[in-house]
């Protein structure tokens, strides 16, 4: 408190900005044409809206941070996600594919299976989107 009775508030600092690097741009708009909706990045968020023609808009979309989103993703889409594994050494790789569609992804496990597996869902997802433009 000061000395004329006013309590001082000091200021936290901002949360530091999340920017959703191109490539992942690219990879999510691609994905929610999958879906059918219009991606648009909420700036600084890491993540975005996705925009419906005949559905309500759906808010903090990001299926490569939200395990529920990819979640989502993969069963709407109807692809399937596992383990694999490549080469001599057993590189562990998660793989997301679509059974009727010629769609096959591999995406390097490391030490984060389920990053792997986000990513792994919304690059499938991109190129089922990338098929219809």
């Amino acid at each position: 408190m000061n000395l004329d009775g006013i309590d001082e508030v000091d200021e936290f600092p901002a949360a530091p900005r999340k920017v959703i690097p191109p490539a992942d741009l690219e990879l999510l708009t691609l994905a929610a044409r999958a879906l059918g909706a219009r991606f648009e990045e909420v700036e600084g968020e890491g993540y975005g809206n996705l925009h419906f023609e005949d559905k309500p808009v759906q808010h903090a979309w990001n299926p490569l941070l939200f395990s529920g989103d990819a979640l989502e993703l993969a069963v709407k889409l109807d692809l399937w996600l596992g383990p694999a594994f490549a080469n001599i050494e057993r590189t562990k790789l998660m793989c997301a594919r679509h059974r009727k569609l010629d769609v096959e992804v591999y995406e390097p496990a490391e030490d984060d299976d389920m990053s792997a597996a986000r990513r792994a869902v919304t690059r499938a997802a991109a190129e089922i989107g990338m098929a219809k433009t």
